[in-house]
């Protein structure tokens, strides 16, 4: 004769609460900046880009240069690519392009910015003053309206410098911006 708990047979009681404890463990570890066992912080990614390779992001350590990650990555284009472009530092949130100099057989490269909501999808704060309206929806209370709002005041009065300067939006208040801070930069 099987025992009953609140109604429930006991393992489906069992497998609610591990299931709740499970979601509760998730939702703690949210919005957290953990280092990566292999050293690499949230956001030290960079999208290198080869001439017949495609787009792909790859993570990487402070210090490292171009020529390791493309010799690792791209290990046929390292023999082609110039010595200027091996000793390119990787920054965070950039694009390499690997391009074929004209009347040559080496390898250029082009370091640009990635747009704000890649950046920001990668890990980095969104920086307000290049955020179109889709990044800007990206951070949380804000949503198409309030994004068209926070771009009108930036066109009419100039870039923000602080968080406290987002208050000039209509709609946003300290409650508001509180939620916005360490996920924005100027």
């Amino acid at each position: 004769m099987s025992k009953r708990f609140r109604g429930l047979h006991p393992s489906a009681a069992f497998l609610l609460v591990l299931v709740g404890l499970v979601l509760f463990l998730l939702s703690s570890e949210v919005g957290q900046s953990v280092i990566a066992p292999h050293g690499v912080a949230p956001g030290d990614w960079v999208r290198l880009t080869g001439p017949d390779a495609g787009s792909i992001f790859h993570s990487f350590e402070a210090g490292q240069r171009l020529g390791p990650l493309v010799a690792r990555e791209l290990p046929r284009h390292f023999e082609l690519l110039t010595e200027l472009c091996r000793a390119v530092p990787l920054d965070a949130g950039t694009e390499i392009r690997l391009a074929s100099i004209p009347g040559s057989e080496a390898l250029g490269c082009a370091v640009t910015p990635l747009s704000e909501r890649c950046r920001y999808l990668l890990g980095m704060p969104l920086n307000v003053n290049r955020a179109g309206v889709e990044a800007l929806e990206l951070l949380p209370g804000i949503g198409p309206r309030l994004a068209s709002r926070i771009l009108e005041v930036r066109s009419s009065l100039g870039c923000f410098s602080s968080p406290e300067e987002l208050l000039r939006v209509p709609g946003i208040g300290r409650k508001l911006l509180k939620k916005m801070r360490g996920r924005v930069c100027f």
